[in-house]
């Protein structure tokens, strides 16, 4: 009797080496910055190769084992809000990799049947199902070169799924810094109370809540990218854009069709940055999924950035639009409280003063300042309320957002500052609310 062709094809575990291990997608998670406020540590992206621009990592030294995975993953509950179907997902990784086969198949059985277009619990299953009866080719091994279309097809499917494995098992294996904060959220104004950091490379976006002055970081959820990648700069060119963007609206599910899921937040791309760049298209969101699907593959959109609908639900019920902030970078640069707030204090000691002159005086756009040459600022009274600037960075670029002190409606005004060796260039100022 002839055995179908999927099952010639699918990836079984080899029970002692998992390949999420033995593909070393991370180092042990108890990472810690360098004196840049960088992990010491390699990507997770470098197994996974999303980054499809830019030079990948070196490789790393050590592979995580299944004893640490299996701790980190008994542990869920201290990390921020994470999806819970994520948790169970990776919980039973954590078993297979211990040799616990039944406990994972249960797990496994019950993750699909309580959510069934879950492609990735489906790869599991069967995995693990598999691995119970004796398969030995491998945890989410590569099978043979394919001989028809229809097999490269389901080859390829197998390998993207991989990808979104090691996504998720990579933010757990080597996650941020207990208490570290994105060099990109310079500071934030009192009444920006969350940011968003989205890591391209890691397939991550964060969500940060501003405590006392200080983002915190409140949750953690794995997202789909441009199938191309990020960088976008050109209509359909299939990529994510990259560089500092802010949530313009909120719109829930009745409002939208069924390929954006249960909601969307809507992002100003381009922005005046862009334009000036020459990047061209529109409509770049956050937004959920199908209803056949529970989460897509680390490269599967055009251009959007695409969470599971029970993330996305959670991340516009804790996100208002307006002055909320979304940096999309390509790796985060985390720093720990001490090394944050000094580049806090110098990038602001730097810039304030020709802020609040620009906006005072409306100076032209193609006026270049360098900063530390700056005169004082007019003895005149200064729009800008000096306590309350948002101010984010990516490299090459600074924006700032402030709200008039002498408004009584509180309109948000923001400024687009470009590096021009030395020099930072105001190349737009104006109100967007």
């Amino acid at each position: 009797m002839r055995r179908p062709p999927l099952r010639k094809l699918l990836p079984w575990m080899l029970l002692c080496v998992p390949l999420v291990f033995a593909a070393r997608a991370a180092t042990d998670y108890n990472a810690v910055p360098n004196r840049f406020g960088v992990l010491q540590q390699d990507r997770a992206a470098h197994a996974l190769n999303l980054a499809t621009d830019g030079n990948p990592a070196s490789a790393p030294s050590a592979a995580v084992s299944a004893r640490t995975l299996l701790k980190l993953t008994t542990t869920l509950g201290s990390h921020p809000s994470q999806d819970g179907a994520e948790r169970r997902l990776l919980h039973a990784y954590a078993e297979v990799a211990a040799g616990h086969l039944d406990a994972a198949r249960a797990q496994a059985e019950q993750l699909v049947r309580d959510h069934p277009h879950f492609a990735l619990a489906q790869l599991l299953l069967g995995d693990v199902l598999q691995a119970s009866r004796g398969g030995t080719a491998g945890f989410a091994a590569a099978p043979a070169p394919p001989l028809a279309q229809e097999l490269a097809l389901q080859n390829a499917r197998i390998l993207e799924l991989r990808a979104e494995a090691l996504a998720r098992l990579g933010a757990y294996t080597a996650p941020p810094p207990a208490g570290a904060i994105p060099a990109n959220l310079v500071a934030l104004a009192p009444d920006v109370q969350r940011a968003i950091v989205v890591d391209t490379a890691r397939s991550r976006l964060y969500l940060f809540h501003q405590r006392n002055g200080i983002p915190q970081l409140e949750a953690s959820y794995y997202f789909s990218q441009g199938k191309l990648g990020a960088g976008k700069t050109q209509l359909g060119d299939m990529k994510t854009p990259l560089g500092i963007y802010f949530i313009t609206r909120k719109i829930g599910a009745r409002n939208l069709k069924p390929l954006y899921g249960a909601g969307a937040l809507t992002l100003n791309y381009p922005n005046e940055w862009d334009k000036q760049q020459g990047h061209t298209g529109f409509g770049v969101w956050l937004h959920g999924t199908p209803p056949d699907s529970y989460a897509r593959v680390p490269l599967a959109s055009d251009g959007c950035v695409v969470l599971s609908n029970p993330d996305v639900r959670s991340l516009m019920a804790d996100t208002p639009a307006g002055s909320t902030p979304v940096v999309i970078t390509r790796q985060v640069q985390w720093l720990d409280a001490t090394q944050w707030t000094a580049q806090r204090q110098r990038v602001t000691a730097q810039l304030q003063a020709d802020i609040t002159r620009s906006a005072t005086m409306g100076r032209r756009t193609q006026d270049a300042l360098t900063t530390a040459a700056a005169s004082p600022s007019p003895a005149k009274t200064t729009p800008v309320n000096p306590g309350a600037l948002t101010i984010l960075q990516y490299p090459g670029q600074i924006v700032v957002q402030y709200s008039a002190a002498d408004s009584p409606d509180n309109t948000l005004y923001r400024q687009y500052w470009a590096q021009r060796s030395a020099q930072w260039q105001l190349i737009f100022q104006g109100s967007v609310s």
